[in-house]
């Protein structure tokens, strides 16, 4: 027991040794009036450095605050938002990375700052099946990146997040196409696939709205516009999956339009 209630206390010390060290590393409270802005940046970074991005965000706003017009304070903006930004508080992040960029335009940070604004709203978008407005103000926002910074290093980064957010609504287009088909309202459906075709054409859903749309027109026996489809298909999607089902679906379409032809020649004779 006694050697128990020994290693217990030992603990404890230890415990309490460690945090004071943290706390006099970069917890310690204290005015920073006194010290330079480069001071004042350098204590709140060692809480950012540490993640605790919740006091950092407060001591990042004390350097904003204190040094209007220092070039720190720029850097010191941006931080202010990246502790938001790993806060998961992107709203806020987004409201002082803009902050930057309207007051301090000339701040090495900008770019930075723009494509940060970009990842608030990418990070913000929920599944495709829901409402899609910030997967639209993230396109949005990349796609002013790329304008503004087409030599940045950050380009190919940028290029994929805004394809995974055009395949994002390419994908709740088609699936409400797909629905539609499913029920048997084929011409809505077509209007869905229309949609994909004309708007996302470049996405992984171009071969199965022109496939969908294709079939939705045999269904309801408009042979000409479901073989323009399919044709479509075979053109501009050699490789696709759909392409054996594609040419078994002209050859149908053939055949019933043979039987047409024959039937009609048939009640004339």
């Amino acid at each position: 027991m006694k050697f128990n209630r020994l290693g217990t206390g030992l603990t404890f010390i230890l415990s309490m040794l460690l945090i004071f060290s943290l706390f006099g590393c970069y917890g310690k409270k204290f005015s920073m009036s006194g010290l330079t802005p480069e001071e004042q940046f350098d204590y709140a970074m060692k809480f950012f450095d540490h993640r605790d991005y919740y006091n950092a965000k407060m001591q990042f706003s004390i350097v904003v605050l204190n040094n209007p017009g220092h070039r720190i304070t720029g850097k010191a903006q941006y931080y202010l938002g990246e502790s938001y930004y790993y806060l998961k508080d992107y709203i806020l992040a987004v409201g002082e990375y803009q902050k930057l960029i309207k007051s301090l335009p000339s701040s090495e940070y900008v770019d930075d700052a723009f494509f940060k604004i970009g990842m608030c709203y990418y990070k913000l978008a929920p599944v495709y099946g829901l409402d899609q407005d910030y997967t639209q103000k993230a396109i949005t926002q990349f796609q002013l990146f790329l304008e503004e910074y087409p030599d940045s290093k950050l380009r190919e980064q940028v290029e994929k997040m805004l394809s995974e957010c055009r395949d994002k609504l390419a994908k709740k287009e088609y699936k409400a196409g797909d629905l539609y088909r499913k029920m048997g309202y084929y011409r809505a459906a077509i209007i869905s696939f229309d949609s994909v075709l004309e708007k996302y054409y470049d996405t992984p859903f171009s071969d199965d709205a022109l496939y969908w749309k294709g079939e939705s027109y045999r269904r309801m026996g408009e042979w000409e516009q479901a073989k323009e489809a399919f044709n479509a298909l075979l053109t501009k999607h050699p490789q696709s999956p759909y392409v054996f089902k594609a040419k078994l679906k002209l050859n149908s379409i053939k055949d019933s339009l043979n039987k047409k032809n024959a039937n009609y020649q048939g009640l004339n004779q």
